[in-house]
């Protein structure tokens, strides 16, 4: 009998594939969005997978940041309210290290590492691998599973040597491998992927995160009495301690996981729904099938049967098709979102959690299909009559909650793309095809750092590399300093070789300078400084940050400086150290190719252990514009998902009306009415839910905007993107509603009549 439902289903099925593909479409979608949406939300929720997690307190200076001298006091203070104290750096930070094996040869790794005591992996629920990780010694480490198997392989770590390269006088430069564990680092709200934990007495000067569990009967208050007794340094009234709650900082998290399920939620229940109102309704339909079946006494169990196979059928089809599209949202988060994000997902984990959807939604769907074939049982065969319009109220809310959702999006997606457009308008010198021929070297390690006058130098006798200037940072990275005149402000400044200029077609009044004419004394100004200065009376020199500098020239903009009201200009500092490097490729050159021989030419400095970061200018990635792009993008394609549901939905839904009304269009068209009135007719519940949920979704939305950035953002008081959203979305609806609209036309009156 198995076999025989499933022949039966898939008949049907194929009977109507066109809907069915659509519905499986919009339930696959459903379970995608849902999966990968749940799953990036659940990170801001991680807190709660930590033990004791309600008890939890962070102790900190009233003012300022704990210190490893503070540390050492605070430790040594005995506080009965709490359980021990768990201590780590606020921040993981990147570095080169030396991985040192049996035989003594060392290898080179960017790793990210952090401070900690033995006392943080046991409270911040790190696994341990092997090895012990109370690190009683200064020398000792503990490295991440994930580090252990990059640089060591299936060998075992422990007892193996790690090479630190001092900063300063007095640091360790020999650490010894005593731990692995797995997991990632949760502190201060974020989880952070580390791969070696340094001892709290290696590197100094790190600001301190300090936690710890109220014992039971304690509580926070009581805490905060004994605290205020303790001051660590008695010279300072600010070095006194305070605790706060953990749990009461991320209170606000779970509204932002109940907006994310939420949002999530509603796209897998419009997919659940239009997926169930097209079985349903298809089952209804196939009203004399059902009654024969009912005649030659076929049961409630057969009827279910037969119904469940449908959807069995179409809900294993819909997952398989949720996996292929869930490998390709995962290639997109991995190409372009970066990981210190983040976004710690696995594939593994997207098609567990996918798989467990799919058992819950059918687990539904089961429960749901039951209504059906019950108040089938209850029906007399002569009375089996379809689905009536004004019985589609819950389907059309749906599709209402779709069309807000879709407009939500498109709204997010247009807000955020003018935003990113207001703060990237800015002043560019160079052509597009200067731009798409310049190349750009990061030098993220310490061995690049220790040859790049010599990499430079074999760069600069290629032939195909044009011009090449170097840079402190990122010329798209601007930072703000106090301008030092009466009235203040802030300037924008940039640090690095005077090249710069020429590199990037910059008009320049002024000299060179050059790296044997005291580079780091000399500064240039942009025009709007300059006449700042010259109204305060300031010439020749200019005082900031406490250092006095020469201004060498006069320019009219940084690459890409734009408008900012809190500036009063910006400053070029000359820097000889070099952060980023820029090239320029000939124009009749490879770009690609020239890359390529770069790469060649660090590798003779670098080992392949460590990573290179060359790259095309236009190339984004793992930059600040690289990351607001990647956000712009994902909403972006949400939005498209979004409004591909709704357009599924309401194709589905009128496909169906149209099977199940075609006698009631066949009698309107025999008593003469005209295509505007059967248009009308499918199409005016679409056409109302439309202008309903737009105008209440813009009644909301924008004094919220207004309120959130309508100082600094004059668009949102702008009508013309809102009707731009209006009439598109408007325009899709129509365009599915005049298709289907235009095939009912086409129904011949003589044939449906015949039919019954």
């Amino acid at each position: 009998m198995i076999l025989h439902y499933l022949k039966v289903a898939l008949r049907n099925l194929w009977k109507y594939r066109t809907h069915s593909l659509i519905s499986v479409l919009c339930l696959a979608i459903g379970i995608t969005f849902f999966t990968v949406m749940s799953m990036y939300v659940s990170r801001v929720g991680f807190y709660r997978d930590q033990p004791d997690y309600e008890r939890r307190v962070h102790i900190k200076k009233k003012v300022g940041w704990m210190t490893m001298k503070d540390w050492e006091q605070l430790k040594n203070i005995p506080l009965p309210e709490l359980d021990s104290l768990a201590a780590t750096s606020y921040y993981s930070s990147q570095t080169e290290i030396g991985v040192i094996d049996r035989n003594g040869r060392e290898m080179p790794y960017m790793a990210h590492y952090k401070e900690a005591n033995g006392r943080s992996f046991t409270d911040f629920a790190l696994k341990r691998v092997s090895g012990d990780t109370r690190m009683l010694k200064k020398d000792e480490v503990v490295i991440s599973h994930d580090f252990a198997r990059r640089a060591f392989g299936k060998e075992d770590p422990l007892g193996m040597t790690l090479h630190w390269i001092p900063r300063k006088e007095g640091e360790i430069e020999f650490y010894r491998i005593v731990g692995v564990v797995d997991g990632l680092f949760p502190v201060n709200g974020n989880l952070q992927n580390t791969d070696i934990y340094f001892p709290l007495s290696a590197l100094d000067g790190q600001a301190l995160y300090v936690e710890s569990v109220l014992k039971p009967g304690m509580d926070i208050h009581r805490l905060n009495e004994r605290l205020k007794q303790i001051q660590l340094d008695p010279t300072d009234e600010n070095s006194t301690l305070e605790a706060h709650s953990t749990l009461s900082r991320y209170e606000g998290n779970i509204w932002i996981e109940a907006v994310g399920y939420f949002i999530a939620a509603l796209v897998l229940i419009s997919g659940i729904v239009n997926f169930l109102k097209f079985v349903i309704q298809m089952f209804y339909n196939r009203q004399r099938e059902l009654a024969i079946r009912k005649c030659v006494g076929s049961g409630t169990g057969g009827t279910f049967c037969l119904l469940f196979a449908e959807c069995f059928c179409m809900m294993s089809v819909a997952l398989f098709l949720s996996m292929c599209i869930s490998e390709l949202t995962y290639t997109f988060i991995m190409f372009y979102v970066p990981q210190y994000m983040g976004v710690f997902i696995n594939l593994p984990d997207i098609y567990i959690t996918s798989l467990k959807v799919y058992l819950v939604v059918l687990a539904v769907c089961m429960l749901i299909i039951l209504w059906p074939v019950w108040k089938l049982r209850r029906t007399s065969i002569i009375r089996m009559v379809m689905v009536g319009s004004r019985r589609h109220v819950f389907r059309n809310v749906m599709i209402g909650v779709q069309m807000a959702i879709s407009l939500f999006f498109l709204g997010a997606t247009c807000v955020i793309g003018m935003m990113l457009n207001e703060e990237r308008k800015g002043v560019n010198y160079l052509s597009e095809d200067e731009v798409e021929r310049t190349i750009v070297m990061d030098v993220n390690s310490v061995r690049l750092a220790k040859n790049i006058d010599a990499v430079l130098a074999d760069i600069e006798g290629l032939p195909d590399v044009t011009k090449q200037t170097t840079m402190m940072n990122k010329a798209e990275t601007k930072w703000m300093l106090n301008y030092p005149g009466p009235g203040g402000g802030l300037v924008m400044n940039l640090r690095g070789s005077a090249t710069y200029f020429d590199f990037f077609n910059i008009p320049l009044e002024g000299k060179v300078m050059g790296d044997e004419e005291g580079h780091d004394q000399w500064a240039y100004v942009s025009r709007e400084l300059y006449e700042r200065m010259q109204k305060d009376s300031i010439f020749g020199s200019i005082r900031i940050e406490n250092e006095d500098y020469q201004i060498a020239g006069v320019y009219d903009h940084l690459y890409k400086e734009g408008e900012d009201k809190r500036s009063v200009g910006s400053i070029f500092f000359c820097n000889k150290f070099k952060g980023t490097c820029y090239f320029r490729v000939g124009p009749h050159a490879d770009v690609k190719a020239t890359m390529k021989k770069i790469e060649t030419i660090c590798r003779k400095y670098v080992p392949e252990t460590l990573p290179l970061d060359v790259r095309l200018f236009t190339d984004k990635r793992n930059t600040n514009e690289g990351i607001q792009d990647t956000i712009h993008y994902g909403i972006l394609i949400m939005a498209f998902i979004s409004i591909l549901v709704v357009a599924l939905s309401i194709y589905s839904a009128i496909s169906m009306d149209t099977v199940s009304r075609q006698k009631e269009v066949a009698i309107r068209k025999i008593n003469g009415a005209t295509p505007k009135i059967i248009a009308w007719m499918f199409g005016r519940v679409y056409i109302l839910t439309y202008l309903i949920v737009f105008i209440l979704l813009y009644l909301l939305a924008k004094p919220i905007l207004i309120m959130m950035m309508g100082a600094q953002f004059d668009f949102v008081y702008h009508l013309d993107w809102p009707l731009f959203i209006f009439f598109g979305m408007a325009l899709l609806i129509f365009l599915v509603t005049a298709f289907k609209i235009w095939q009912i036309m086409h129904i011949n009156p003589a044939t449906i009549i015949k039919k019954e």
